[in-house]
């Protein structure tokens, strides 16, 4: 089969998303798929009549997941390093590779990945693709959705809340909150601005660091919430 590992994209979780795509696609390789690595956001700017020899380099685009750090990555540079004044989170001949594609596998972490919005896509373009649908997706992602659901469902679940920027000081107590507490981003994966806090001083800064994960993400999301319990 001929497939696509989409990896990499525009958020705090890139880095995790590309070692984890440069080992799915190895493996697709070594069970002899035409597997290809690439990154959704910086795309593979080539002359377009030559998109199908991608399946068939002996590299597979495994280059881009080279030399990844343990540190966060600086998302800033990755949009100024990107050629173009493109504002698209999807990079060049990344759906025209996918269509080609006998189907896409997901190997994507976070924002445009997980959240449903590029799986609407492929879903209007009729891409075939790995994972949940567009709904499931955007549904799960969301923890206060996620959990309202799971509590409709009569689902176990922790009690828990969600801050926005305006509410974000508001005391633990008129919250009807109490230590220790588990605090992270309402939309965001791999464990990327969780704490566990146990002092009013660590709740003050885990609350400020998590916003702080979603700036770094985009800056249009200024107003997103985070969720606590």
């Amino acid at each position: 089969m001929k497939i696509i590992v989409l990896a990499g994209g525009l958020s705090p979780e890139r880095d995790v998303s590309l070692i984890s795509g440069a080992g799915i696609c190895k493996i697709l390789r070594e069970n002899g798929h035409q597997a290809f690595l690439m990154d959704v956001y910086m795309g593979y700017p080539c002359d377009t009549g030559n998109l199908e020899e991608v399946f068939n380099l002996p590299g597979a685009g495994l280059e881009i997941a080279e030399g990844i750090r343990t540190t966060a990555p600086d998302l800033e540079a990755l949009k100024k390093s990107r050629p173009g004044n493109s504002e698209s989170l999807i990079g060049p001949n990344v759906i025209e590779l996918c269509q080609m594609a006998d189907i896409t596998f997901m190997g994507l972490h976070g924002s445009i990945g997980e959240d449903g919005k590029l799986q609407a896509t492929f879903d209007v373009l009729g891409i075939k693709y790995t994972g949940p649908s567009s709904l499931g997706c955007a549904v799960s992602m969301n923890k206060l959705v996620a959990k309202q659901i799971f509590k409709m469902s009569g689902v176990s679940t922790p009690r828990g809340t969600s801050l926005t920027r305006k509410t974000k000081d508001t005391p633990l107590a008129e919250l009807g909150y109490y230590l220790p507490l588990v605090i992270k981003p309402c939309s965001g994966g791999s464990s990327i601005g969780v704490f566990i806090v146990h002092t009013e001083e660590e709740y003050k800064d885990a609350i400020h660091q998590s916003f702080d994960v979603n700036n770094e993400e985009s800056g249009r999301k200024r107003g997103k919430r985070q969720f606590f319990g």
